[in-house]
């Protein structure tokens, strides 16, 4: 065996084991934030404590400190899987549509599910008590990447300034989303349609 083969069977297993060791340690991450979900979904409005978080994963107090540095950035990283999940779902919803002015229309509604729809609603209520008992503005924001979704569909609906209007548009439709969060309530049916038609308009009204 050359000094090159040697050296490439050395790397070979190398990686293997590299991959190994990052399979598993992000199951345990994920098994520690679907814990932490489950739990903070069960005893709110309480905190719910890293004990019950690690007991509910299966895992230990040394895994879940391997990993993260306390229940706050637990109950981030919780947020933040949460806001690409989110992403997804309204990028599935948006595709569905061609029309932009249907892809915004979609893009409320999906976000409002998360006030709408019962299991998502108690989740969201959760992380956001957690968030907000941390002192942690992160959950009151349009997160940047549920915000990217709105630009094209609002240029190609005409907008002369896009990144201004996907603001307003956004904190519109963010601000009810938080309102409701906040008071544990959902908006009707009727609420929502109106906060569509509202955006919608305000996105084809000429400046005066």
């Amino acid at each position: 065996m050359t000094v090159e083969e040697a050296s490439s069977t050395v790397r070979a297993a190398v990686d293997r084991a590299l991959a190994k060791l990052r399979d598993d340690a992000t199951r345990v991450v994920e098994a520690i934030l679907d814990a932490a979900l489950r739990v903070a979904e069960r005893v709110a409005p309480a905190a719910p404590r890293v004990a019950d978080i690690v007991t509910e994963a299966g895992t230990s107090n040394q895994a879940f400190y391997r990993y993260f540095a306390g229940k706050d950035d637990l109950m981030r990283a919780v947020l933040q899987r949460g806001i690409i999940r989110v992403h997804d779902y309204l990028e599935h919803q948006t595709a569905k549509e061609t029309d932009p002015r249907k892809q915004i229309e979609a893009w409320i509604r999906g976000v409002l599910t998360q006030v709408t729809a019962r299991q998502a609603a108690r989740q969201s209520v959760a992380v956001n008590l957690q968030i907000v008992r941390g002192a942690d503005d992160e959950g009151s924001r349009l997160p940047p990447l549920l915000r990217s979704l709105l630009l094209d569909p609002i240029t190609r609906a005409g907008s002369a300034e896009p990144e201004r209007d996907a603001d307003v548009l956004g904190e519109a439709v963010f601000g009810t989303l938080q309102r409701h969060l906040r008071l544990g309530t959902a908006p009707s049916a009727a609420d929502c349609d109106h906060l569509v038609q509202f955006c919608l308009r305000g996105l084809t009204i000429p400046n005066a």
